[in-house]
């Protein structure tokens, strides 16, 4: 068992999930006393997105983006061949479906998060970058807010369906982001701690910065 996932990235994976699904509930229950921690965990998970785009780039081993370089044929080469675990493929740190399933849901947690920046109720709430914007824009951003969420939901459900069925398999793959470790025959990633330290601190100085400036 190869140490994969480091520290820095498996915090940022639970955190990151737990804001997406508080998000979720803050926007969804209709409860108007929950829009302003609606909009700071919004605040947070771009904080989470601009950090993991520089652990992407000089973090763990595994979790840079070189690692996420896959093909919609790979993809279906995986599931033509059965559902293999990852011992299955010694040489990889992630699976063909599981790199397109990261990179998709970043992509529309992204999409969220940032249209939310923009996004208005035309009443009490507005986003900071609402003021920055013409009618127009603002509307064109409004719409994708209040829509994208229904991929974001998809996409985590597809992500928590396949913990399921790997469990049912008695996979290990989904204690992974717990213990870090998995059964392929690569060197162990290092945790780079006072990078992440320093990473940390960049990115949720600037979101904070810049929403003081704002």
């Amino acid at each position: 068992m190869t140490r994969v996932w480091d520290l820095p990235i498996r915090l940022w994976h639970w955190l990151f999930g737990g804001c997406v699904l508080f998000s979720l509930y803050t926007g969804l229950a209709g409860d108007f006393s929950l829009m302003e921690w609606h909009q700071r965990s919004g605040y947070a998970i771009v904080a989470l997105l601009l950090f993991r785009l520089g652990w992407g780039l000089w973090g763990g081993l595994y979790v840079r983006f070189r690692h996420y370089v896959t093909t919609p044929r790979a993809v279906l080469a995986h599931f033509a061949a059965g559902l293999r675990t990852a011992a299955d493929s010694p040489a990889k740190a992630h699976t063909a479906p599981g790199i397109a399933l990261v990179v998709v849901l970043f992509l529309a947690v992204g999409v969220q998060a940032t249209t939310g920046l923009f996004a208005t109720d035309d009443i009490f709430l507005n986003g900071p970058l609402r003021g920055y914007v013409d009618e127009e824009i603002a509307d064109a951003m409004n719409w994708v807010h209040h829509r994208a969420f229904w991929l974001v939901i998809g996409l985590v459900s597809i992500h928590l369906t396949a913990h399921v069925v790997y469990g049912a398999m008695r996979d290990p793959t989904p204690l992974a982001m717990i213990t870090g470790r998995k059964a392929v025959d690569l060197p162990a990633t290092d945790h780079y701690l006072l990078r992440a330290a320093a990473t940390i601190a960049l990115t949720g100085g600037f979101v904070y910065v810049a929403l003081r400036l704002l």
